[in-house]
């Protein structure tokens, strides 16, 4: 493929793992494949392998992990072990990386305001902070080894990736929350936005939320992520989080308005589907 809008492919794994390839290089942003229980907190290399595989995902240059929650990061050690490609996070996320037998070479820390590129695509990092009522803050202080707790996977601090490549730019924003003015003036084509836990905010928070994320950026499309439940597995339908984590026709109505004020258009991808985020 060559470098146009048209080339590049994005694929949707549930939470906030997005997949982006223009067929010369590959990202994968956060690593959440294997779906499980809390009862039993650690990767499943089969389900790992049956969703990378059902996608066709065998290119894998650059991993970059929003904050180190279990929900976002738990599998992104095994699919870089997997597929190749570097570890891209937090000092916390590399303990992660430790403690799966990752080589520091294969693992680099990341910070606001850095700048990589990825063949075509140059990634730069945005520090955020983590939606209300972050319920494991803290970072991860030493090499961390599964199976453990889902409160072991502390955030690490949390981070949004803007994404630009010759054929188009986005954001991907995985956690509802905002700092204000710190998305002033990114114009992009389309934004990944997390909505977990959106419809139990305050409305004066999903307006302010909708201001500083949305408005600033001014994106083509809205793409929500985190809002599916994921305690179901890849093989099954997405469904929304239950309602003691969120009301989610809160938000499809909050998001439906606002949708028809600004005329900007919400699709909302199926797990596998595979879009053309760039393509006019």
């Amino acid at each position: 493929m060559g470098s146009s809008g048209a080339s590049v492919e994005a694929v949707f794994f549930g939470t906030t793992t997005v997949y982006l390839s223009d067929g010369a290089s590959g990202i994968l942003i956060d690593g959440f494949l294997s779906r499980p229980s809390l009862l039993r907190v650690a990767p499943d290399l089969g389900r790992i392998t049956r969703a990378l595989s059902r996608a066709g995902v065998t290119l894998l240059d650059a991993l970059f992990v929003s904050h180190s929650h279990y929900d976002h990061a738990m599998d992104a050690p095994e699919v870089v072990k997997h597929l190749g490609g570097r570890l891209f996070g937090s000092e916390s996320t590399l303990n992660m990386g430790r403690g799966a037998g990752l080589a520091e070479e294969s693992m680099t820390c990341i910070a606001d305001g850095d700048e990589h590129r990825i063949g075509a695509f140059t990634v730069r990092v945005l520090a955020g902070v983590h939606s209300p009522d972050n319920r494991f803050p803290g970072t991860i202080e030493e090499p961390l080894v599964p199976p453990v707790r889902a409160s072991s996977y502390r955030d690490g601090g949390c981070l949004s990736f803007l994404i630009n490549h010759p054929g188009g730019s986005l954001l991907i924003h995985p956690s509802a929350n905002f700092v204000p003015g710190k998305f002033d003036g990114l114009d992009v084509d389309v934004l990944y936005l997390a909505i977990g836990a959106l419809g139990v905010q305050p409305q004066r928070f999903q307006s302010d939320y909708w201001r500083h994320v949305v408005e600033a950026t001014r994106p083509g499309l809205i793409v929500p992520i985190h809002w599916d439940n994921f305690f179901v597995s890849l093989d099954r339908r997405l469904r929304p989080l239950p309602a003691i984590f969120d009301r989610f026709a809160v938000t499809k109505a909050f998001l439906d308005r606002k949708s028809e004020e600004t005329r900007i258009p919400v699709r909302f991808p199926e797990p596998f589907e595979v879009i053309r985020p760039f393509a006019r």
